[in-house]
C-alpha cells in the first residue's frame, strides 16, 4: 500500500500544483487590474501595483486550496481512471475505502499548508499590503498611520491614538462606567504608555468625576492605572480580522468575550479558516469517487467543470454562512464548520455509492 500511497499522493499533488498555480497567476492580474485605477496616485505606481498583487496571493491560495484539490484530484486521479488504473487496482482487491485513506494522506499534507497560509504566512501580509499601498498613495500622514482605537478594560473605555511605537499613546480619553452603566467620570491625558509592571502611564493627566455631591476636577502631572491589556494585545485593536494570525484572532476574541463585548465576527473567522483548511481532505475523497463514477469515462473539460461548480458552491455556501451567522447570531462554530461538514457528508455518501 505504500507504493500505491505515494503514486496516488504524486499525481495528486503534481496536479494540485499546476491547477494553484493557473489560479494564483488569474487572481494575480486580476488583483494588479484592480489597483490600475489607483496607479498614479501620490507614490503609488506599477511597481507598488504589483508588489501588493503579490503580496495578496498568500490570502488566495488559502482561498483556493480547497477548490485547488478538488481539481487536482478529478486531473490526476481522472487521468489514472482513463488509463483503467483505477480498475486495476480495484480489481487486485483495494477496496475504495483503502484507496480513499491512501488519498487522505496526501490531502492532510495540502491541509498542513493550508492551515500555515491561513493562520499565520497570509494575514500578517494582508495587513502590511494594505498599509504599504496606503503609505505610498497617502503618504505616512494618511489614514493608515492614523491608528485611533477603542479599547474596553472592565468598566473603563478608551480611546488613544498611536504615537509610533506599540506602547506609546498621544490624545487619551478614559470614560469609566459604574456597575449600572452611569458615567462617573471623564479623563484625559496628553499622552500614555505601558510601564514595565503593565500598569498604565498617565502624562498631564485629568479628571471630572461626577457623584452625587456634584463634579470634582483633579489633575495629576502623571498618574499611574492598573490594566489588564498588554502591549501585543492593544496593537490587536485597529486591525480588522482578515489581518489576525490565528493566535492573536483566538486572543482578540476572548478578550472581547472576558470584556463582554461582541466577539462572534471573530471566533466565525477563527473557526471558519481551521474548517477551511481541513475542507482540504474531503476535497481529494470527493474527487477520487468522481473517478471511480461516470466521469471516469468523461473528458478532462467535463471534470474541470464538475470541479468548478462544486469548489464555487461550497465558497458561496461559506461566505453564506460568514456573512448571515453574523446577522442572525448563529453560533461561531456552527458557522465555520458547516459547509467543511456537509462537504464531508456529501464525499462520505458519493464514495459509499462508488462501492
Amino acid at each position: 500500500m505504500t507504493v500505491i500511497r505515494g503514486y496516488l499522493g504524486r499525481a495528486i499533488l503534481r496536479s494540485t500544483l499546476m491547477v494553484i498555480a493557473v489560479l494564483l497567476a488569474l487572481g494575480g492580474f486580476i488583483e494588479f487590474v484592480g489597483q490600475l485605477d489607483d496607479v498614479g496616485v501620490g507614490e503609488y505606481g506599477v511597481l507598488q501595483g504589483i508588489a501588493y498583487a503579490a503580496m495578496k496571493l498568500p490570502e488566495l491560495a488559502f482561498v483556493m486550496l480547497p477548490m485547488a484539490a478538488l481539481l487536482g484530484g478529478l486531473l490526476g486521479l481522472g487521468s489514472l481512471a482513463n488509463a483503467s488504473e483505477m480498475i486495476a487496482l480495484r480489481a487486485a482487491g483495494i477496496s475504495a475505502v483503502s484507496l480513499a485513506r491512501s488519498v487522505l494522506v496526501s490531502a492532510a499534507l495540502l491541509s498542513v499548508i493550508t492551515m500555515a497560509l491561513g493562520l499565520y504566512l497570509a494575514p500578517p501580509l494582508e495587513r502590511y499590503s494594505r498599509q504599504f499601498r496606503t503609505f505610498a498613495m497617502h503618504g505616512p500622514s494618511g489614514l493608515a498611520s492614523a491608528q485611533s482605537a477603542w479599547v474596553r478594560d472592565g468598566n473603563t473605555i478608551m480611546n488613544m491614538s498611536r504615537m509610533g511605537d506599540p506602547t506609546s499613546f498621544g490624545g487619551v480619553y478614559l470614560f469609566r462606567l459604574e456597575s449600572a452603566g452611569r458615567l462617573a467620570s471623564i479623563a484625559r491625558a496628553d499622552s500614555a504608555g505601558i510601564g514595565g509592571g503593565g500598569e498604565w502611564t498617565l502624562n498631564n493627566f485629568s479628571e471630572t468625576r461626577f457623584d452625587a455631591q456634584g463634579v470634582t476636577v483633579r489633575r495629576e502631572k502623571t498618574f499611574a492605572e492598573p490594566t489588564g491589556l498588554s502591549p501585543e494585545l492593544l496593537s490587536l485593536t485597529i486591525v480588522r480580522a482578515e489581518a489576525l494570525n490565528g493566535l492573536a484572532l483566538w486572543r482578540f476574541a476572548r478578550y472581547l468575550r472576558e470584556n463582554g463585548l461582541d466577539s462572534h465576527r471573530y471566533e466565525a473567522a477563527f473557526w471558519g479558516r481551521i474548517a477551511a483548511s481541513v475542507a482540504v481532505m474531503p476535497m481529494c475523497v470527493l474527487a477520487l469517487s468522481f473517478a471511480f463514477g461516470q466521469l471516469r469515462r468523461d473528458g478532462t473539460g467535463a471534470r474541470m467543470i464538475i470541479g468548478i461548480v462544486i469548489g464555487l458552491a461550497y465558497f458561496l455556501i461559506s461566505r453564506a454562512l460568514a456573512d448571515g451567522g453574523e446577522v442572525y447570531k448563529l453560533h461561531p462554530v456552527l458557522i465555520g464548520w458547516l459547509p467543511t461538514l456537509l462537504l464531508a457528508g456529501a464525499s462520505a455518501a458519493a464514495l459509499a455509492r462508488a462501492r
